[in-house]
């Protein structure tokens, strides 16, 4: 009895050695030394692009504003022994989105948003 327990205990502890978790990640993640480059009033768009680069999604307003915004999504997938993955289930997603507004060539205001 007591060799079965020692046995199983060590099975299970071979096994929880195996998983591992998958991450995939799309975007650009903003850092905080980027942002620390960003000078409102100061910054021109050319800048922004050449510092931050080509940004997710690109928006004019009807005042002739331009809102860039960066996005960055991360999944975690939990993967069992064997290498069995669990698609769908259990996953965790974070979403970082970063808006810029430039108007007239220059940054007026940049901020995280919450999705």
């Amino acid at each position: 009895m007591k060799r079965r327990l020692i046995f199983l205990f060590c099975a299970l502890l071979m096994i929880e050695g195996c998983t591992y978790t998958m991450r995939s990640a799309q975007g650009t993640k903003i850092s905080a030394a980027q942002i620390q480059e960003i000078k409102l009033g100061k910054t021109t768009e050319t800048d922004l692009l050449s510092l931050l680069g080509p940004p997710s999604r690109k928006e004019v307003g009807m005042d002739g504003s331009i809102a860039l915004r960066y996005i960055y999504a991360e999944t975690e997938t939990p993967t069992l022994p064997g290498g069995f993955i669990m698609y769908g289930f259990l996953e965790k997603d974070r979403e970082e989105v970063f808006e810029v507004l430039v108007k007239n060539g220059v940054v007026q205001s940049f901020h995280f948003i919450k999705p």
